[in-house]
C-alpha cells in the first residue's frame, strides 16, 4: 500500500504541476471553475500525503481491518479520502482454504470461489504473525498459509 501511495501521490503532484502551468500560461487564475478546480485538487493532494504519514498508520492499524467473530472472518478496506472505511466483506471461517499475505496486501480465498483481497498499511511479516494469532489451532490446520 505504501508503494501505490506514493504512486498515486507523485501523480498527483504532477497534475498540480500542470494546473499551476495552464494558470500561468492561460491566466486562468480568475476564472471561477478553476479555482474550484485547484480547490478540490488542494484535498486530494493534503489526502494523498496524509497517506505517507506515520500518523496514518497509527490510526489505521491491522487489528481495524481484519476481525473476527466465532465464526466468522470480517474484513474491512480503505476507500475514498483520508480514513473511510468499507465494509464489512466476511467469510465464514469454516469455508476459508488458503490464506495467502503479501506487503500490504492479503488475499483470502474461500471453497466456494468466493475470494477476498483487501490492501493493507502493514508489511507481510506483521500480517502473518497477526493472522496466526487470530486463527485457533484447529482452524490453522485446515487453512493453507501462503507466502508471496
Amino acid at each position: 500500500m505504501d508503494a501505490v501511495n506514493k504512486k498515486i501521490a507523485l501523480i498527483i503532484a504532477l497534475i498540480g504541476f500542470v494546473l499551476v502551468g495552464l494558470m500561468l500560461g492561460y491566466e486562468l487564475s480568475d476564472v471561477m471553475w478553476f479555482k474550484m478546480l485547484i480547490g478540490v485538487w488542494v484535498f486530494v493532494f493534503c489526502s494523498s500525503m496524509y497517506r505517507l504519514t506515520p500518523l496514518f498508520k497509527a490510526r489505521n492499524r491491522l487489528e481495524h481491518f481484519v476481525q473476527r467473530d466465532a465464526q466468522h472472518l470480517l474484513v474491512f478496506s480503505l476507500m475514498g479520502f483520508f480514513d473511510k472505511k468499507h465494509g464489512p466483506n466476511w467469510l465464514v471461517i469454516q469455508s476459508i482454504e488458503r490464506v495467502v499475505s503479501k506487503d500490504d496486501e492479503l488475499i483470502i480465498c474461500s471453497n466456494n470461489d468466493r475470494q477476498l483481497s483487501v490492501s493493507l498499511p502493514v508489511k507481510k511479516a506483521e500480517l502473518e504473525a497477526f493472522m496466526q494469532r487470530i486463527f485457533t489451532t484447529a482452524e490453522k490446520q485446515t487453512i493453507t498459509f501462503e507466502q508471496a
